[in-house]
């Protein structure tokens, strides 16, 4: 009876010893015969490239679209550290000649409150620019003598000082009574100059904006004014001022041919 009593106590422990082996085995390692490694087929792959893919593209054409419209119309094919100060805005153009101080009264001679306007819309013609923007350019520039920089122009305002220049010479006795033969062929050259300047402007911008007609006088007139799409002149006015050249003092640039 003792020996029965053994033998299953015998056993009982033998079992004991088995099942702690086998956590044992458990915790130190894997066991392949008891566990199964779940694999996905290729073309779960296949379908989270694609949707990962998807995802990218989405995002991608989100981006672009939250961006300005006038980039995708007006892409950036020229450097210009200006680009900064572009904004569009529509603007109905009216043309009109009555209390313009650009134009003066019809028919009138220009005053000083005319060549002031003039003056003063004209002052950054000049603007002055970093290395690294000059870097950016096919052709190098003046620099100024105290190393902050180079001189260059925005063509806005070459435009303008063309039309100025186009509209002065419709007064030719307050502006140019006193010049000589030679000064007058030369001028002659200049407002050619400005006209095609003007020309070339026009058919680079190619404005695109309909003007609809209207009866006049038994004849078909196109309206004056029209709406366009146009820059924010206040705004890049605003830049081009903040870094503005008087060029009159020569003593600012470094290079003179004199010097």
């Amino acid at each position: 009876m003792e020996n029965k009593m053994y033998e299953h106590e015998a056993l009982a422990s033998s079992d004991v010893e088995l099942s702690s082996s086998s956590e044992m085995d458990g915790l130190h390692g894997p066991m392949p015969r008891h566990r199964r490694q779940r694999r996905w087929p290729p073309l779960h792959y296949f379908v989270y490239g694609i949707l990962a893919l998807s995802n990218l593209l989405f995002f991608s054409l989100y981006w672009r679209a939250r961006r300005s419209g006038e980039q995708c119309v007006r892409p950036k094919l020229i450097y210009s550290p200006a680009a900064e100060a572009i904004e569009y805005v529509p603007k109905r153009l009216m043309r009109d000649l009555k209390n313009n101080p650009f134009t003066g009264e019809p028919n009138d001679e220009p005053t000083e409150e005319f060549d002031k306007a003039w003056a003063h819309l004209l002052e950054p013609m000049t603007i002055k620019i970093s290395a690294d923007e000059l870097s950016h350019l096919p052709d190098d520039s003046i620099a100024m003598k105290d190393g902050s920089g180079y001189i260059a122009e925005l063509t806005v305002y070459h435009e303008l000082h063309c039309i100025k220049r186009i509209r002065r010479h419709f007064h030719q006795q307050r502006y140019y009574g006193n010049m000589t033969e030679d000064e007058h062929i030369r001028e002659e050259t200049h407002i050619d100059h400005c006209l095609e300047y003007w020309r070339e402007a026009a058919i680079c911008r190619g404005d695109v904006t309909l003007s609809t007609f209207q009866w006049l006088e038994g004849k078909p007139f196109s309206r004056v004014y029209s709406d366009h799409e146009c820059v924010n002149f206040e705004k890049l006015d605003t830049w081009a001022r903040s870094r503005m050249v008087d060029t009159k003092d020569l003593s600012v640039l470094a290079g003179r041919p004199s010097e």
